[in-house]
């Protein structure tokens, strides 16, 4: 791509081997939906509900698809329409607790043949898959909960931001329940009204990169072929994937956070987790550069030991002409000595803010640590907080509640612009890459415009327009 060419979106792939709703099937079928049930605002489908409920179509049964069920359990007004995974043993298990629900493994097919019987759509399943799932969701008007990070690729929070400008009454949210913490809340509310002086900087860190349930260890290569289980569609899991990447354990059904094609290793998996305090305390303005230091381009695997600078326009409400946020992985903390504070033993995954008058320190599951003159304060002030429930909140909204939702994805795409930065720059390691985020590029690396904004879809599974 030239620096002057729009971002586009190559659809040329190969044909899948296995794919149960066609292209044009697919489409063909699809634009009568629309024509008839999805062109419907989504107030007045709500009307034509036979029982009133919201009824949700959940893509991605197992994992943390447990935990959103969990989280809508008890909900008098939720119902689940029905279900798609592509591990036939998930199918299984969640037929047993759903029996009247309907299931399937190709996500697409409930676009194509079941729109009218759904009103809302939960995504979990991995990173790569999200743009397109979210697109279709939108593109047929349905409430969305859609896991973080909110896409795979840069080029693809423009087509969230559009898709969403054209469903304005789609009831949104992104998955970092976390917002909802009682001390996440109260941070907020401490430097949205700066309790601390206006923010200097920021310092956010993740843990430790190496093998576990979700990660394998850095830069690790596809492992060799195994056979795909009797249980998994491979193929679909592939999804928009044009590589034919071999079956491996290391891959499915956990550790695709930390392969290059399918999740974005720490930085992104943490990311909405830890730089959210920072938008919802100031609204950030979008990042203007990026660059990542690490010791080794990522390759097929995501690289670690990351120290990535994000820098922002700064002024007015920031002390500085520039706001300046630290991002790194494995546990790489700032010289609290430097910052003037107290020897610190935080741990994994913290957002540090560094104000006028003192420095906040939040785990992304606990409560505000306040510093003041180099010293832990006891006695600061917290603020009073109304208390959220993440999951309810946005039913009870896509129902036609006027809740406070921390993170609709008109939010949760903007957290996620930073997060994606980080990690794409380890492609660059100490090349420092300036963001137009207007136009969704870079203005001094024509190579890395090229290289790490968008994907190439495999036909058949690439986001559809929404108008």
């Amino acid at each position: 791509m030239n620096a002057g060419e729009p971002l586009t979106m190559n659809t040329n792939a190969i044909q899948p081997s296995y794919s149960p709703v066609t292209r044009r099937s697919f489409l063909k079928t699809g634009a009568i939906v629309t024509a008839g049930i999805a062109s419907l605002s989504l107030p007045a489908r709500a009307q034509v509900n036979k029982n009133s409920k919201l009824r949700i179509f959940q893509i991605g049964v197992g994992g943390i698809g447990g935990l959103q069920r969990g989280g809508l359990k008890g909900h008098p007004m939720v119902e689940w329409a029905g279900f798609c995974d592509v591990d036939r043993r998930e199918i299984d298990k969640i037929k047993k607790e759903h029996a009247n629900a309907w299931t399937m493994s190709d996500y697409r097919e409930a676009f194509a043949n079941k729109v009218a019987d759904f009103d809302a759509v939960i995504v979990d399943i991995p990173d790569f898959h999200h743009a397109p799932a979210m697109m279709n969701a939108l593109k047929h008007n349905k409430h969305i909960y859609a896991q973080k990070p909110l896409v795979h690729q840069l080029a693809e929070l423009k087509m969230v931001r559009d898709g969403l400008a054209a469903r304005p009454d789609s009831v949104t949210q992104m998955g970092n329940q976390r917002s909802c913490n009682r001390g996440r809340m109260m941070a907020v509310e401490i430097l949205r009204k700066n309790q601390l002086g206006r923010p200097v900087a920021a310092y956010v860190w993740t843990g430790g990169v190496s093998r576990g349930h979700y990660f394998a260890d850095a830069l690790s290569p596809y492992t060799p072929a195994q056979p795909v289980p009797e249980y998994m569609n491979w193929d679909l899991w592939r999804g928009p994937l044009t590589a034919e990447i071999p079956y491996s354990e290391d891959l499915a059904p956990r550790r695709w956070r930390a392969f290059w094609e399918t999740g974005g290793g720490q930085l992104a998996d943490w990311g909405c987790h830890l730089l959210d305090l920072l938008y919802f305390a100031y609204d950030m303005p979008a990042p203007e550069a990026v660059i990542t230091h690490t010791h080794k381009p990522s390759t097929t695997g995501h690289t670690s030991h990351n120290q990535s600078t994000i820098t922002y326009p700064g002024g007015g409400k920031f002390a500085r002409d520039k706001f300046v946020v630290q991002y790194n992985d494995d546990a790489l903390v700032p010289s609290f000595a430097a910052l003037g504070l107290p020897p610190i033993k935080p741990g994994a995954n913290h957002t540090m803010v560094v104000c006028e008058e003192g420095t906040l320190l939040l785990q992304a599951d606990g409560l505000p640590q306040i510093f003041r003159k180099g010293k832990e304060v006891d006695d600061e002030p917290m603020p009073e907080t109304t208390p959220h429930n993440h999951w309810k909140d946005w039913a009870d909204n896509c129902l036609g509640a006027k809740k406070h939702l921390w993170t609709p994805l008109t939010v949760g795409w903007r957290i996620t612009e930073p997060a994606l930065l980080a990690v794409k720059a380890t492609r660059f390691p100490g090349q420092e890459l300036r963001w137009d985020a207007a136009n969704f590029r870079f203005t001094n690396h024509d190579k890395a415009n090229k290289e790490i904004l968008f994907r190439t879809y495999r036909e058949g599974f690439a986001p559809p327009a929404v108008v």
